[in-house]
């Protein structure tokens, strides 16, 4: 019984469509984003959660 009850529904196959389609746009949107990213920005990025806040953090006396 539970392996006919989509073959019941009318326009079933158009969910399946419209998600590999929306799947699609959005990992082409993505890939097409990550590469146009400008290289000082990722640079900025990369050391992000490292930073922890502080300008320059070598220099940190509360860590001696």
């Amino acid at each position: 019984m539970i392996e006919h009850v989509l073959h019941d529904i009318d326009g079933i196959e158009l969910f399946g469509i419209v998600s590999v389609s929306l799947f699609f746009i959005f990992f082409t949107g993505m890939l097409i984003w990550a590469i146009r990213l400008k290289k000082t920005y990722l640079a900025s990025m990369q050391d992000l959660p490292l930073d922890g806040g502080e300008k320059n953090p070598q220099h940190d006396s509360t860590h001696e």
